[in-house]
């Protein structure tokens, strides 16, 4: 009787316990589902999606799609539910989620592929985050190919193979390159500006925007690199003169364009390291793709995730639109005073930053036919060669005579070397078949030009910035123009530069209320900077005598007064409009040695120095013949000159500008005196096979007293003045 009544309490206790463990998996797959559905990363990637549709309606209505439309699709990808994305990444085959957020990222490279390389692999951070905050642990910032990042990511090792270091090949090693490219180390202005405010007493390079050393440096100096630069130091607050202010000025004003700094938005806006030339900005410094995780209404933000394997003119311009504004006039661009009427909106057309404005004149031959900066300049010249120079033009390794020959010379040639090789299988001609052969055109250091040869009796270039396209260059070694006596010294550029920009008399504000965005720190320091000019001009070249001993452009570069204001914006006692003197490069008031970038086919005429005081440097006005005529007609108000800006020298020869290239100067008294005692033949003789434009010595000789022509001569000169 006992088991028979066992079976009805065994079943109902089964039930129970079925009953009982039914209820807890339902309890848990509803925790489940509460807990699946209320994870923060959901939340997150909910709020990216509702983004993206906004994106989405918002450029459909920008193209013209009918508002409903427009709102449907984007609400329908706001509804999409949250999911995690996975990728497993190649190089490190460890899974990745970063695109659960960041989809719509544009792909970085084709040489940088997502499923090749992945994210965590460049930017660092945790690729198995879920969670904003869970998946930035240790992001290296916006920007991993900032210098402060770059060794870590671009230059890191990754499934054994090395990337941008640590290579075999010295072209490859692009970190160590970049670090010590004057474009990063910036250390020619540095010393340019030092040297002028006599804060250094001689001309040899000791500072840059970082510490930076070259291990494998000569051991003994060549005067052109170093083998070690100190950090800038910060300025000494106490001291209010030009050399203790020289460094507080390049920290605040000058050093915004090297590859260590960034601008966040505006016309000059630009990355630091590799993005600087290699990225994608837009002025507002706003991104414009389609990754919603990525904010689009703050400036400090690339316009796409792309990067450029080959950079744009456009880039190399955010930079080089001062000083000799290079980068300008190659395009034919001239910044103006910003008076031009009818003024857009009642104020001046504003084109570059700082409120500048632009008038258009005749570009570049080059920039004409077609050619952009990297077509001439070389990697080398802009990311560096592995040396630490001092200056720009120790690093420029091209001029016109590397294409076009000089006179009695036609360009050299050789084989290719390691660094041509690299560059023709991993730069913009990749493509390309390979040449070989001894036809490569060397530059100036002796190197080849990785898309330059010597074919028949031209050079044949083939670009970079548009694969594909061919130009050639005329050699002008048998030009009997080329080869006149007495112009052995002539630059190319003091005949075929069109124009020169010329900025007169810099007067820089330092005022003690406020603080200014210190860019070697950082951050905000007290002390705020201001400039102004006195003129704005763009005219033919002035001439003088370069570092190398070559007649070429001059211009003024910069012509400093200071004025060191207090907490109220009045001048300290003696420190209005001061100029310093003394020092290597003489003083604050600088006309240097330029390469306008205003090349064009047609020449100067010979009367353009022959006949006019103002290209030999001795200023504008009326010239007192006797010593002690007029003052100069456009001497500066309330300088304290007793000449003009334009004025290099006198006419016995005295330098009346200062110089910060060493070596560099205006032109003697007796260079000035041949040039224009020849101006007087010039009506007559002006075609280059004139025998006295071949042998001028001799016609002189002949003409003198004397001489067989001298009675002849003289009469033909008096019918001439009659």
């Amino acid at each position: 009787m006992a088991a028979v009544e066992s079976k009805p309490t065994s079943r109902a206790i089964w039930a129970l316990a079925y009953a009982l463990a039914a209820a807890l998996l339902l309890a848990a797959v509803a925790l489940a589902w509460l807990r699946e559905n209320d994870r923060p990363w959901q939340e997150q990637i909910a709020a990216i999606n509702a983004r993206r549709g906004q994106r989405l309606e918002r450029r459909l209505l920008a193209m013209g799609a009918p508002p409903t439309l427009a709102r449907q699709r984007g609400q329908a990808l706001a509804d999409e539910p949250p999911r995690v994305i996975e990728t497993r990444p190649h190089v490190s085959g460890r899974p990745e989620r970063c695109l659960s957020c960041h989809r719509g990222i544009e792909q970085i490279s084709p040489s940088h592929p997502v499923e090749a390389v992945g994210c965590v692999a460049c930017h660092g951070g945790n690729g198995l985050g879920l969670t904003k905050q869970s998946a930035h642990q240790g992001l290296r910032g916006r920007n991993p190919s900032d210098l402060g990042q770059a060794r870590a990511s671009c230059g890191q090792t990754m499934a054994g193979a090395a990337c941008h270091e640590g290579r075999q090949e010295p072209a490859a090693n692009a970190v160590t390159r970049v670090e010590r490219t004057i474009m990063s180390t910036m250390t020619g202005v540095l010393t340019s500006l030092r040297v002028s405010w006599g804060a250094q007493g001689d001309f040899t390079a000791s500072l840059a925007t970082a510490a930076v050393s070259d291990p494998e440096a000569p051991a003994q100096s060549d005067g052109q690199t170093v083998a070690v630069l100190r950090k800038i130091d910060a300025a000494d607050p106490a001291s209010l003169d030009f050399a203790g202010l020289a460094n507080d000025h390049w920290r605040k004003f000058c050093a915004r364009c090297h590859l260590r700094a960034s601008r966040p938005d505006g016309h000059s806006v630009h990355g630091a390291g590799c993005a600087a030339c290699h990225g994608m900005r837009h002025a507002s410094g706003r991104y414009l793709g389609a990754d919603a995780a990525i904010a689009d209404d703050e400036p400090g933000h690339a316009a796409y995730h792309r990067l450029l394997p080959t950079p744009p003119e456009e880039n190399c311009r955010r930079c080089h639109n001062r000083s000799g504004r290079i980068g300008l006039n190659y395009r034919g661009w001239m910044e103006d005073e910003s008076g031009r009427v009818p003024w857009p909106d009642g104020q001046p057309r504003q084109h570059l930053s700082g409120g500048r404005a632009l008038r258009s004149l005749l570009p570049d031959i080059h920039a004409e036919k077609g050619l952009g900066c990297i077509d001439c300049h070389t990697s080398r010249e802009i990311m560096g060669d592995g040396r630490i120079y001092q200056r720009m033009r120790f690093q420029t390794e091209i001029r016109c005579q590397t294409c076009h020959g000089g006179p009695g010379r036609p360009p050299q040639t050789g084989p290719a070397d390691g660094a041509a090789a690299f560059e023709l299988r991993h730069g913009p001609l990749k493509d390309a078949p390979t040449p070989t052969g001894d036809d490569f055109v060397l530059g100036v250091k002796g190197r080849p030009l990785s898309n330059a040869r010597l074919i028949g009796d031209k050079v044949l270039l083939r670009s970079k910035t548009n694969p594909g396209q061919t130009h050639q260059a005329a050699i002008i070694a048998a030009d009997p123009r080329h080869n006149l006596p007495g112009h052995q010294r002539l630059s190319c550029q003091a005949c075929h530069s069109r124009w020169t920009p010329q900025c007169f008399g810099c007067h820089d504000l330092r005022g003690q209320g406020g603080q200014m965005w210190d860019f070697a720190a950082d951050g905000p320091r007290p002390g705020v900077w201001s400039e102004r000019r006195d003129v704005y001009r763009f005219l033919a070249p002035i001439l003088g005598v370069d570092s190398r001993g070559q007649i070429t452009p001059f211009t003024p570069g910069c012509q400093v007064s200071l004025s060191v204001l207090d907490q109220n914006g009045q001048p300290l006692p003696g420190q209005w409009m001061t100029r310093q003197k003394g020092g290597p490069a003489g003083g604050t008031v600088v006309s240097t040695p330029l390469a306008p970038h205003t090349t064009r086919l047609e020449v100067r005429p010979c009367q353009a120095c022959h006949q006019n005081p103002r290209a030999l440097g001795l200023g504008d006005g009326p010239m007192p013949l006797d010593g002690a005529g007029p003052e100069s007609l456009d001497a500066p108000a309330q300088s304290g000159l007793n000449h003009g800006w334009a004025a290099l020298t006198t006419v016995d020869g005295r330098p009346l500008q200062d110089q910060t290239h060493q070596g560099a100067r205006p032109l003697n008294a007796a260079e000035i005196g041949r040039t224009l005692a020849f101006g007087r033949c010039l009506p007559c003789h002006f075609k280059p096979h004139d025998p006295v434009l071949q042998d001028p010595a001799k016609a002189r000789q002949r003409i003198g007293p004397g001489g067989d022509l001298a009675a002849k001569h003289r009469l033909a000169e008096e019918k001439a003045l009659r």
